[in-house]
């Protein structure tokens, strides 16, 4: 093994650990620790720093169920070196098979999602706001080239990034202060330390991608370039610079543009269509990401995808997009939201779908925002009033498949409800709940925004008629 200055390992620790927005005002310090050579590099390193960084540490070990023996020596081994270096330790096991099946993922996702969620267990436990994890410069183009192969956009192939969050938990730092260091670094750290750690044997696993690529795809590039790992290191860093740039535009271009709620993301298709590219994709991905809340993301291909639909879709038009979302394409506008949100009212009194009720005369009936007065006489500050049949049953209503409508004004002749909705651009969602007055089944009024729009009656000149004030 070639000898490398262990000052060098213990440099780029504390290069990244003093950098602004890394430990902060932490006065504690998480080190996740499966038994490794990294994490026990890590934790050794950290150790004789605590003074001079003013903080202390707590330990974190997590048995991921899938090795069995194998995985409870190496906890064991983790909660001895622990106690060996009077730190305080924390240790778990959870079944990932088991939460593999129930997540509807794979292996190696639902590790990875059980391994963070016990970090953030233990970290609000043990009142810590930071965790450090002990990913280096191989696993970094590891993961670069795992994001290349399954079509990333530039956020990907930024790798992991030295200070981030921890998954799901915004207010929980998480550090990878050895990106900066190779596997050799580490390896050759714990020989001149004579450092012992546990070897995982499912490490030589093939079926795992990230094993695979270590294993097979790294050396054959190595061929090609034989300081391939910096390279993609390179990569990493330049699309983390330029992801920047792009999302300072996106705050400062795209956002003024997009109207916000829980349920949906909403954006004018003049303003959408009047971005470049790189932002319109920006906005998929971002209300997919924050209306998911964080627990899911839009694959970069179907973004694109999405992107190329929304210049032809017709209104009304879905799409699913996945973790319970769609896309949608309404009269002036794009909009993300969740696939069972209310519609949007706007202006409009809606009442519910289905609603059918008969009134009679003398009764008022208030439902939501829409009152009915039958047989009372004109009032000041009414919004309208019309006379009907003094025999004719009278509901209010919504919409039947087969409606007609006679507006005023075309001289008795009849639209389809349908056609008269679309004319009037009434977003589809919210067709089904306008509030129809009906009299002997024929529309008389329609609830529209502020105003009531009322039908040509047809009755014979003197019949007894009843009036009916709408408000």
């Amino acid at each position: 093994m070639q000898h490398v200055d262990t000052c060098k390992l213990r440099g780029e620790l504390w290069k990244a650990l003093r950098k602004p927005g890394a430990l902060g005002q932490s006065a504690a310090l998480l080190v996740a620790v499966s038994g490794g050579a990294d994490s026990v590099a890590l934790l050794h390193a950290l150790w004789p720093l605590q003074d001079q960084l003013g903080i202390r540490l707590h330990v974190a070990s997590l048995d991921h169920g899938l090795r069995g023996e194998a995985g409870q020596r190496d906890q064991a081994f983790v909660a001895a070196l622990a106690a060996d270096w009077r730190l305080s330790c924390t240790v778990a096991a959870v079944d990932v098979p088991l939460l593999s099946r129930e997540w509807g993922v794979g292996i190696e996702a639902a590790a990875r999602r059980a391994r963070y969620d016990f970090l953030a267990q233990v970290a609000k436990q043990v009142a810590i706001d930071c965790v450090a994890v002990a990913h280096h410069a191989d696993d970094q183009a590891e993961t670069i080239l795992m994001h290349i192969a399954r079509g990333s956009g530039l956020r990907g192939l930024r790798g992991m990034r030295p200070v981030s969050t921890l998954p799901g938990q915004p207010d929980i730092r998480l550090l990878r202060p050895l990106l900066g260091c190779s596997r050799a670094d580490i390896e050759a750290y714990c020989a001149q330390h004579k450092l012992t750690f546990c070897t995982d044997a499912s490490n030589s696993d093939l079926r795992y991608r990230r094993n695979f690529i270590r294993s097979e795809i790294i050396p054959r590039l190595q061929r090609l370039n034989p300081a391939v790992v910096g390279a993609l290191q390179r990569l990493g860093e330049s699309a983390a610079v330029d992801q920047d740039f792009l999302m300072q535009q996106f705050a400062q271009v795209a956002q003024p543009k997009l109207n916000k709620s829980i349920d949906r993301w909403r954006i004018g298709k003049a303003d959408y269509f009047s971005l470049h590219a790189a932002l319109r994709r920006r906005i998929l991905l971002a209300a997919v990401e924050k209306l998911a809340d964080g627990s899911a993301g839009l694959r970069h291909d179907l973004a694109i995808e999405l992107d190329a639909w929304a210049r032809d879709a017709r209104v009304g038009a879905c799409r699913d997009v996945g973790a319970g979302l769609r896309l949608r394409c309404d009269y002036d506008g794009l909009v993300v939201e969740k696939s069972g949100a209310m519609p949007e009212p706007g202006r409009y009194r809606l009442v519910a779908k289905d609603t059918d009720i008969k009134l009679a005369a003398g009764q008022t009936v208030s439902l939501g925002s829409i009152s009915l007065r039958v047989g009372l006489a004109a009032e000041t500050g009414q919004l309208a009033s019309l006379q009907v049949p003094a025999h004719a049953e009278l509901r209010l209503r919504t919409r039947r498949r087969g409606d007609g409508f006679k507006p005023q004004g075309l001289g008795g002749r009849s639209r389809k409800l349908k056609d008269w909705m679309i004319d009037r651009k009434i977003p589809r969602l919210l067709r089904d709940q306008i509030p129809l007055l009906c009299a002997d089944e024929a529309i008389v009024a329609i609830c529209l925004a502020d105003t009531w729009q009322l039908a040509e009656i047809d009755s014979p000149v003197g019949s007894p008629r009843i009036s009916i004030v709408l408000a």
